[in-house]
């Protein structure tokens, strides 16, 4: 790793001082990024970005910021775009690719932008940027394993006796979510529709959240097998326990028609991060928090696959080698990552010395006008630490060689021949998933029912047919 960043700012200074050919006028690119919308200082960011951009590389950009539906619709309809973001659960790469809307940079990712090619280790290309051999994304750097850490108010927990452990099983959380409801009568869990945030992460879905293949699964004589969600055991007790939680009051009512609880509710939330991530003082809630890891890590294509940017399979030639260009930038100028991940240096943050490091404070304004998840705009592991969550990628990245490895290798379900059958499943999913991920339906009750329009919306069909293949895949 310490070699590879040598490496990386070698690069960057060869870079920096005319490596890459400045056009008279610069080339703009028009980038879709992740976002149900854009953040309100969007266009002081962007502007300062292209001023750094346009002096460097020649190149500028025009941001857009779309949700999973935004990228499903513009793509159906053909908008133009020269770079978008892709990955395993938004404006999925897989489907992307086998339909060729995304550009083959295999070569031109290795030829025009060698510093890009060098700063990404090469099993991210190999398994997820490329699909049957071949490159059409470019990975963005953050956590490659899938990891679930409770959010909790340390101040509070502790208050009430409890030592925060770095690990705990989802099941003993429930004494914390009873002490909390009795001392402070409020909601411990309380939560939106969408559930605790990245709760179902345990298992690679296969179609939808109805087919999957569990984590736990590696290794043991039921490995690589393609299972309905209710045979994922580990997946089963935590629907079983969040709906004893909603009925003991721990879970407020309204979770399964809400879109969320809103920052000011001090409460236990959950999310997929690192080690170190969820630590100190957070403007969520206004409280002290700490991460407590209840599942994970788990590494998979999926989990590689987390976010990366493609190139539009439309666009010329000299427009997919700005578009690498202007990753390679972000993958090497540390001072240019931080403008797109925090904003404009005085206005939305300051550089501050914590303990030897710098790391980056945010304003006011930065944290209401300019504050998105880091993989939105580039790798996060390129940009600053911020001064309230200070942790070492290196030993991040070290600890993912104890990750609980998928069995599945770059296996990717190609639903062409079963499309019908998975939009009937998804639909029957649709009408019963924010109440499974709330706790809101009791799942022994209903899993009947939902086992029976399952079954006749196709899922054994689809089934078969993932099966199949992945059975081909893996040479069997």
């Amino acid at each position: 790793m310490k070699k590879l960043v040598s490496l990386i700012l070698a690069l960057a200074m060869l870079l920096s001082v005319g490596m890459i050919a400045q056009a008279d006028e610069p080339i703009k690119i028009v980038w879709w990024v992740y976002g149900s919308e854009a953040p309100i200082d969007t266009q002081i960011v962007v502007d300062a970005a292209n001023k750094y951009s346009a002096e460097k590389i020649g190149v500028t950009v025009e941001l857009l910021f779309l949700d999973e539906e935004g990228f499903d619709r513009e793509m159906n309809a053909d908008t133009y775009f020269d770079m978008t973001f892709t990955c395993d659960w938004a404006n999925d790469f897989a489907t992307n690719a086998y339909n060729e809307n995304f550009y083959d940079i295999t070569e031109l990712v290795k030829t025009e932008t060698p510093a890009l090619y060098a700063a990404i280790d090469q099993k991210y290309w190999d398994v997820a940027g490329s699909l049957n051999g071949v490159i059409y994304a470019v990975p963005t750097l953050k956590d490659m394993a899938s990891q679930q850490f409770f959010r909790m108010d340390k101040e509070r927990y502790e208050a009430m006796g409890f030592t925060l452990p770095e690990y705990i099983e989802f099941r003993d959380l429930e004494p914390m979510l009873k002490a909390y409801k009795e001392t402070y009568n409020d909601y411990p869990m309380a939560m939106g529709k969408a559930g605790l945030t990245g709760m179902t992460n345990s298992a690679q879905w296969i179609a939808g959240s109805y087919l999957c293949s569990p984590y736990h699964l590696a290794g043991t004589e039921r490995e690589n097998q393609i299972i309905p969600f209710w045979e994922d055991e580990v997946l089963m007790e935590r629907y079983q326990l969040l709906h004893k939680w909603y009925e003991l009051g721990y879970i407020n009512p309204d979770a399964a028609t809400v879109e969320s609880q809103g920052k000011e509710v001090r409460t236990i939330r959950s999310g997929s991060a690192w080690p170190g991530y969820y630590v100190g003082h957070t403007s969520w809630g206004d409280m002290e928090v700490q991460g407590v890891c209840y599942a994970g890590p788990f590494m998979s294509t999926a989990t590689m696959r987390g976010a990366m940017n493609a190139i539009n399979a439309a666009a010329t030639e000299d427009k997919a080698i700005a578009c690498l260009k202007y990753l390679e930038l972000l993958n090497t100028d540390r001072t240019f990552r931080d403008i797109l991940r925090f904003g404009v240096e005085g206005t939305h943050f300051n550089y501050v010395d914590v303990d030897g490091v710098k790391a980056v404070e945010r304003t006011e304004q930065g944290t209401n006008n300019w504050s998105m998840d880091g993989f939105v705009t580039g790798s996060v592991v390129n940009a600053s630490v911020t001064s309230n969550a200070i942790y070492d990628w290196e030993k991040i990245f070290e600890g993912y060689e104890k990750a609980l490895v998928s069995t599945l290798g770059t296996f990717s379900f190609n639903k062409e021949d079963v499309e019908a059958e998975c939009a009937a499943c998804s639909a029957v999913m649709g009408k019963y998933t924010s109440e499974l991920l709330t706790g809101t339906i009791d799942i022994d009750a209903a899993l009947p029912q939902i086992k029976a329009e399952l079954e006749k919306a196709g899922i054994y069909e689809i089934q078969k047919e993932a099966q199949r293949q992945l059975d081909e895949y893996l040479g069997k």
